[in-house]
């Protein structure tokens, strides 16, 4: 079935707009470094989440210098990308990076939901970073230890 009218135009406008970074990031020159970029930030998100049920706050400023710390081999993963996807994707971490900056200014207050929301703020964030590379290469919720199972944090943090 084809298409008309004004659903078809901006179909079109959408995947005219979506390829340039499709195709880029479907040829990253460093899809490994990529894929282990991705892996510890969500690592670390992971360990924010799993603070709460013991709500053991006091330790959220750590793991958001731990975020911020792997937000550093990120960028430099996709250094060598084009321009507009670098962008997009430094633009996305730096979301990233405020909701866990968020985080630990949160922490102090002892407020449940408030240090809940901006722990979810932080997975939301990392979500859309995720949706700009292959599926792939994004980490897999439960499996982000190295080998079998959890394992422990990717090689990065330990």
């Amino acid at each position: 079935m084809i298409a008309t009218g004004k659903a078809s135009t901006w179909v079109i406008l959408g995947m005219a707009f979506c390829l340039p970074f499709a195709a880029a990031a479907a040829d990253l020159k460093s899809p490994e470094l990529v894929r282990n970029g991705l892996r510890t930030l969500a690592y670390v998100q992971d360990d924010m989440a799993r603070k709460l049920p013991t709500r053991s706050y006091s330790r959220l400023p750590h793991e958001n210098q731990e975020f911020q710390e792997a937000a550093v081999p990120m960028r430099e993963a996709v250094a060598a990308e084009p321009a507009a996807f670098r962008a997009k994707v430094d633009a996305q971490l730096k979301k990233a990076q405020a909701a866990a900056d968020a985080v630990a200014e949160v922490s102090s207050t002892g407020d449940e939901a408030r240090i809940t929301a901006a722990v979810q703020a932080v997975a939301g964030a990392l979500k859309s970073l995720d949706a700009l590379f292959p599926e792939a290469l994004r980490p897999v919720p439960g499996q982000l230890g190295a080998g079998p199972g959890r394992g422990g944090p990717p090689p990065e943090l330990r």
